[in-house]
C-alpha cells in the first residue's frame, strides 16, 4: 500500500481553496486514529492531504472506496496511488481487514466517510458504522472533521476546480464508555459521530469572527511549535518540511482570522532562521525585511517576547548603515531577559549581549539565573551547559565572579 501521493498540490490547497480551519489542534501529529469527514465532493479527499500534511509528522493517510472504483485501469491507478483501499460493500472480507491494520500498525491514519457515498453536503446522509468497527477492533482514537465549500470546488459532474473556498472545522476525539460491550461502543461511537458531524458541519457552514480569531491564534501556536519542535534536536523530521508546514499554517492563520500578532511574530522568526542559513549577500538583503516584520508586532504588542528579541539580535547583528544600533539591541533584550527570565533563551541572549559588550558583571548574573534554572529539554540543558562555560571564563578572566558558582 502506498499513501498519498499529492504534495505537490497542497500549497495551492492551502492558498486556493481553503477560507478557513478551526480545531487543528485535536488532530494527533503521531501514532494511528481514524478521521471520519462528511462527504460532498472529490476536492475532499485533497483538502484532507493538504491538512495532515500540516498536522502531522506522518502525512500518509488511506481512505475506504468503493470497489468498483479500481475496475476502470486508470482510475484504478490513481485511486490506489492516493491511498484507496478497495471495499466490497456487499461482503468486506479479510483482506480488507488485513489492509486496515496495516494502516494502524504503521502509525497511519485512516479516513472514512461514513455516509458511504458523496452527498449534497447537507443533510447528512445515513452513516454506515465500518469505521467504528474498525476503530474498536484496534483500540484506536476517531476524530470527526466537518467541511463546508468543498461541493462547490468540486461539484458531482465537474471536471475541474472551481472559483469557491471551503471551511474545516475538527473536531476531538469521541468518547464513548470503554466498558461497554463492542457492539454496543461500535453503536455508541456512530451516534456519537453524526451528533458531532451534524454540529461540526454547521460551524462550518457559519463562521463568527469570534471564533475565525480563536482558530488564528491555534494555527498560530501551532506554526510556533513546529518552529520549537524543529529546534529541538530531537526532531525526526527534515527542517525543510518543518519550515514549510510552519509557513503554510501561518498562511491558514491569515486566511481564518487576519491579523494574528503571533503569527506576525512567528513569520518573522521564519525570515530570521532563513537569514541564518543563507550566503551573506541574502543576508544582507533580507536584513530589512526581518527588522520590518518584527517593529511591526513590537509597534502592536510592545512587550511581545519573540519580537523583541528579535529586534534586540536584528540591531546587535545589522552593521551600522543598515541601521543596527548597539544601545537598541541591549534595551530590546533587557527587556525581554527580564519579562521573560522563565525562558532561559532569552537572558542567555541579554548574557551574551553583555559579554560581548564588556559587561561582565552583569552578564554573570543573568549566567547565574540559567544555571539555577531547570532544564527539560535538550535545548535547555545546552544553553545551561553554555552558560556554564561563559560563566568560568568570565571567574578565569577576572571580570566576573568565581569558579566556586558553578554549578
Amino acid at each position: 500500500m502506498s499513501g498519498a501521493t499529492t504534495a505537490v498540490t497542497r500549497p495551492a490547497v492551502v492558498h486556493r481553496y481553503l477560507a478557513g480551519v478551526e480545531g487543528g489542534h485535536h488532530v494527533p501529529t503521531n501514532g494511528p486514529f481514524v478521521l471520519v469527514c462528511n462527504h460532498s465532493s472529490f476536492a475532499d479527499h485533497f483538502v484532507i492531504d493538504a491538512l495532515l500534511d500540516l498536522l502531522r509528522d506522518d502525512p500518509s493517510f488511506y481512505f475506504l472506496t468503493k470497489a468498483e472504483a479500481f475496475v476502470h485501469p486508470l482510475r484504478g491507478r490513481w485511486t490506489t496511488s492516493v491511498g484507496g483501499i478497495p471495499v466490497d460493500r456487499d461482503q468486506p472480507g479479510r483482506e480488507l481487514l488485513a489492509s486496515v491494520d496495516r494502516v494502524f500498525s504503521g502509525g497511519s491514519t485512516l479516513v472514512v466517510y461514513p455516509e458511504g457515498t458523496r452527498g449534497p453536503g447537507w443533510p447528512l446522509l445515513p452513516f454506515k458504522d465500518g469505521a467504528f468497527r474498525f476503530a474498536v477492533r484496534a483500540d484506536v482514537p476517531v476524530i470527526p472533521v466537518g467541511m463546508w465549500g468543498v461541493q462547490h470546488v468540486l461539484p458531482k459532474g465537474a471536471n475541474r476546480p472551481r472559483r469557491a473556498t471551503a471551511r474545516v472545522v475538527f473536531g476531538p476525539p469521541l468518547a464513548v464508555d470503554p466498558t461497554l460491550p463492542r457492539p454496543q461502543r461500535v453503536a455508541a461511537l456512530g451516534k456519537a459521530a453524526r451528533e458531532a458531524l451534524e454540529s461540526l458541519v454547521e460551524s462550518a457552514r457559519n463562521p463568527t469572527p469570534e471564533r475565525d480569531r480563536q482558530a488564528a491564534q491555534e494555527l498560530a501556536d501551532l506554526a510556533e511549535a513546529t518552529v520549537e519542535t524543529m529546534l529541538s534536536r530531537t526532531d525526526t523530521q527534515p527542517a525543510a518540511r518543518r519550515m514549510r508546514q510552519a509557513r503554510l499554517l501561518l498562511d491558514l492563520a491569515d486566511l481564518t482570522g487576519p491579523g494574528n500578532i503571533d503569527a506576525r511574530a512567528t513569520r518573522a522568526r521564519l525570515t530570521g532562521l532563513r537569514m541564518m542559513d543563507a550566503a551573506l549577500p541574502r543576508r544582507l538583503a533580507m536584513m530589512p525585511k526581518l527588522r520590518r516584520e518584527a517593529q511591526r508586532v513590537v509597534d502592536a504588542e510592545p512587550d511581545h517576547l519573540m519580537a523583541n528579541y528579535l529586534l534586540g539580535r536584528w540591531h546587535l547583528s545589522a552593521p551600522r548603515p543598515l541601521g543596527g544600533k548597539r544601545e537598541q539591541g541591549l534595551w530590546h533584550l533587557r527587556h525581554v531577559a527580564r519579562i521573560g527570565a522563565h525562558d532561559t533563551r532569552y537572558p542567555m541572549a541579554y548574557a551574551e549581549a553583555l559579554m560581548k559588550t564588556g559587561n561582565d558583571a552583569d552578564a554573570a548574573e543573568q549566567l547565574r539565573g540559567i544555571l539555577d534554572a531547570p532544564a527539560p529539554d535538550a535545548r535547555t540543558a545546552d544553553r545551561k551547559r553554555r552558560a556554564a562555560d561563559h560563566y568560568t571564563r568570565l571567574a578565569a578572566d577576572g571580570g566576573g565572579p568565581t569558579s566556586t558558582h558553578v554549578r
